[in-house]
């Protein structure tokens, strides 16, 4: 069975100077975190896609001319981190 989603594009938010604020404090804390990772904490991840989506990812993999691993990891990355952020500030604006 195939599942179609239609998703709306939302426009870009701007958020108060202070709240920017808190947000690259928040990145860059991540970011540290992440620079302190330890070796033999990391967890497996697998995932079934079509040749299609691979074949995607690979392509913009090679534009920014990294493994396509480490840009699925970066590309999930940067989304989670903007994901958060927007989620944040819907909190703290309802």
């Amino acid at each position: 069975m195939s599942k179609r989603r239609n998703y709306e594009e939302l426009a870009d938010i701007t958020f108060p100077a202070d709240v920017e604020t808190r947000i690259e404090e928040a990145v860059a804390q991540a970011d540290q975190d992440l620079a302190a990772h330890t070796p033999g904490t990391e967890v497996r991840v697998n995932f079934r896609w079509g040749q299609k989506q691979l074949d995607l990812v690979r392509q913009a993999a090679a534009l920014a001319d990294v493994p396509y691993q480490t840009y699925l990891k970066q590309a999930v990355y940067r989304q989670a981190v903007a994901d958060l952020k927007d989620a944040a500030a819907i909190r703290r604006a309802g």
